[in-house]
């Protein structure tokens, strides 16, 4: 099959950005701000630096623990909902995450997120079926802040059975995660082998494990439930400037991420991932928007494909740019390079503002547009039958393609503009005022949050998850 990607490291910087990982991680280290996850690393091999305040990774515990984890990671989804097993050669998309408001894009209101919002959104995610699995899009502010992240959790299990992505700030929190999801799997080791939801835990750059996220990720690898290693690095800021740089400190976290969670528990499921960006050095911000974010991203994806892990680093969504669109068609071309990151997941629908915030017309108008984009990135068939060696000799006779029978039974699958008119860069189209799209996503939410606003979980079910946060709520207050 033929598909289109982007590639841009060759094996010799792959080589050498490998090697440079491995010389970081045994010569500079890491800071690990745990003593309990220092402890054990060190009794598996790992040393200390001289002052003792970095962990030391050998070569050889960095090739064991490559070598120990799984090459391939489920993904479970719930009731009728398909498995995510990747690597699978295409990109599964799921919303953005952890913004702090919600601004209507058509009106420009503003305000700070909650709850109610993370459940619409949840909603909104389960009825289109454009998204594969689902972020928490945006933070429950209105939640006492020592649960939020266990709410959110329940939250979205209570209104999609799609898998669900989260993380734990605390490992006692990553414990009650667990209990709340083996309610619906029915045991905990069943939800080691149907993992219904991940777990995001960041390095936190440059080259540190902050205490609580470095003990939450040993508590979930010990309970097979997928780390997803995200590397959030800033170009310049929190990384080296250059592209090769950046990336050889995204590879050295992740390759330390990938030593703590096999170190915790062999074979545990594990996602190389990063959504490291250039820095904006005027406001000393993230810059998603910039040319070679793209470029991180692939060279990120390269890096875990190197190794043969699944990988995590395509960010999704035009963001504003939605203002200026009349047509799904006029989104496209900001879009389709984001389809072409040779990755297994990618995230970032709804998002406004680098990801500060949620639309909810946001969201509709990046589903759509991706809906259409992705098939930019679709298999092409290159075999034999698709080349057709008769149907040019036939040509070459009567001067025509049109009437073959090659040509009648494959030019709608293999063009898509004969189908979908939206699917083309340019050419005859209609013309739409700035912001039309806007509009018709913003009925289009009205029309899905009009409706009951039913869990997906039976009535027991939503009572033990309720009785596990009231306790949850009541031994950490």
């Amino acid at each position: 099959m033929a598909k289109g990607r982007i590639r841009f490291l060759n094996d010799d910087e792959k080589e050498r950005i490998h090697g440079t990982s491995v010389r970081i991680l045994e010569e500079i280290g890491v800071r690990i701000l745990s003593d309990s996850v220092c402890d054990m690393l060190v009794q598996e091999g790992c040393g200390k630096s001289e002052k003792g305040g970095r962990i030391l990774m050998p070569e050889s515990v960095i090739e064991s623990a490559v070598q120990s984890a799984p090459k391939t990671v489920r993904l479970s989804g719930r009731g009728e909902i398909e498995d995510i097993v990747i690597p699978s050669g295409r990109i599964y998309s799921a919303n953005g995450g952890e913004g702090v408001y919600i601004k209507n894009l058509l009106t420009g209101e503003q305000r700070p997120s909650t709850l109610d919002d993370i459940r619409d959104f949840m909603i909104m995610a389960n009825e289109f079926p454009q998204i594969d699995f689902c972020w928490g899009m945006v933070g429950a502010l209105d939640q006492p802040a020592h649960i939020k992240e266990l709410i959110e959790l329940k939250v979205g299990f209570q209104y999609t059975e799609k898998h669900v992505q989260g993380g734990s700030l605390e490992p006692q929190q990553a414990e009650e995660m667990i209990e709340l999801a083996s309610i619906l799997t029915g045991s905990k080791e069943d939800l080691r082998k149907s993992p219904i939801f991940s777990a995001i835990e960041c390095p936190i750059s440059p080259l540190t494990f902050e205490k609580g996220l470095a003990e939450s990720q040993v508590v979930f690898s010990r309970h097979g439930i997928p780390v997803v290693s995200m590397s959030a690095s800033l170009a310049g800021l929190t990384s080296p400037v250059t592209i090769a740089g950046t990336l050889t400190q995204v590879n050295a976290e992740n390759l330390a991420s990938l030593v703590i969670s096999q170190i915790a528990s062999r074979n545990s499921p594990w996602i190389y991932s990063s959504d490291s960006v250039p820095a904006d050095f005027k406001s000393g911000s993230i810059d998603y928007g910039a040319f070679e974010s793209h470029l991180l991203r692939t060279g990120a994806a390269e890096m875990g494909a190197y190794y043969g892990f699944p990988t995590m680093t395509a960010g999704l969504g035009i963001e504003e740019t939605s203002l200026l669109l009349g047509t799904i068609q006029d989104g496209l071309p900001y879009m389709m390079i984001q389809t072409l990151v040779p990755t297994d997941l990618g995230s970032g629908f709804g998002g406004l503002n680098q990801a500060a915030g949620a639309s909810f017309e946001q969201f509709v108008v990046d589903v759509w547009i991706w809906d259409v984009a992705r098939e930019f990135a679709r298999d092409f068939e290159s075999d034999d039958e698709a080349i057709s060696f008769e149907t040019i000799r036939d040509a070459s006779r009567d001067g025509t393609f049109i009437n073959k029978p090659h040509t009648i039974s494959r030019f709608k699958k293999e063009f898509l503009a004969t189908t979908q008119s939206d699917a083309k860069f340019s050419g005859r189209k209609v013309m739409e005022h700035r912001g039309n799209l806007l509009k018709r996503a913003s009925e289009e939410v009205e029309a899905i949050l009009k409706n009951d606003k039913k869990m997906v979980v039976s009535k027991d079910d939503a009572r033990a998850m309720d009785t596990l946060m009231k306790r949850s709520l009541e031994s950490n207050h």
